[in-house]
């Protein structure tokens, strides 16, 4: 059962790289009663067996992170491979049997109803933070969405992952946001996507008088004063999608 911020069920769409955008690069792509990562999972092992390679070293010719291949191979992955990885993949190994798009899949339709997403790589602590490395990644999200309820430009859109329990209860471990890059000023408080020097964070910010406090919504982590030079803000959550 899935349980979302208002009234959008976010977690089904950001988990679903949508066939209809993939259909050109994979007939794995549309395998009848798959999600899109279980879909990616066997194109990924189909192509690994086809070049006789590991996941690792399929990765490294491809020009790719390891970690692109290696997640979606062992049924790791929380986000679907991204249009830049499947050419990459095609470019690198044209000889396998990348099939065809099914001829009746209204593909243009669909996909004028989704815009397209930037995805954090890796993940936002919430405790320790994320490195961000990785290659980059989108995902769809619905056009209504982004442009009638959250009033936003696509480009200026970041879906990122959580961890951690700093931000609890506002935010919990598993959870999916998506944080708008254009509000980046603290003048109101409240949680933050940050980089606060050693990897990527969701904290509560709070403007003081020539410095920032950093804080977490879960009272036993300590807060902290920043002159703003060691930090830099992301943009602010807007939606959140969890799974229960």
């Amino acid at each position: 059962m899935l349980l979302v911020h208002r009234r959008t069920v976010l977690a089904m769409l950001l988990r679903h790289k949508s066939n209809f955008a993939n259909s050109e690069s994979s007939a794995f792509l549309l395998s009848e009663g798959m999600t899109g990562l279980e879909e990616d999972t066997k194109l990924i092992r189909a192509l690994c067996e086809w070049a006789g390679k590991t996941p690792s070293r399929l990765a490294k010719d491809a020009g790719l992170t390891p970690t692109t291949i290696t997640r979606p191979f062992n049924g790791e992955a929380t986000s679907r491979l991204s249009i830049p990885t499947i050419e990459k993949l095609k470019a690198t190994f044209p000889g396998f049997d990348w099939g065809a798009p099914a001829p009746d899949l209204p593909v243009a339709d669909a996909l004028q109803a989704y815009v397209e997403v930037k995805v954090l790589p890796t993940y936002a602590g919430m405790g320790g933070g994320g490195t961000g490395d990785g290659d980059q990644q989108t995902t769809l999200l619905p056009r209504s969405l982004v442009i009638e309820d959250l009033r936003a430009r696509p480009e200026d859109l970041l879906v990122i992952d959580l961890r951690g329990d700093s931000m609890e209860p506002d935010f919990f471990n598993g959870d999916r946001i998506v944080v708008n890059t254009r509000d980046t000023n603290p003048v109101q408080p409240g949680p933050f996507a940050l980089w606060d020097g050693d990897g990527y964070v969701v904290k509560n910010v709070e403007r003081r008088r020539g410095s920032l406090r950093i804080f977490s919504s879960n009272a036993k982590y300590s807060d902290w004063e920043s002159d703003g030079e060691d930090i830099q803000i992301m943009g602010r959550p807007v939606w959140f999608a969890r799974r229960l």
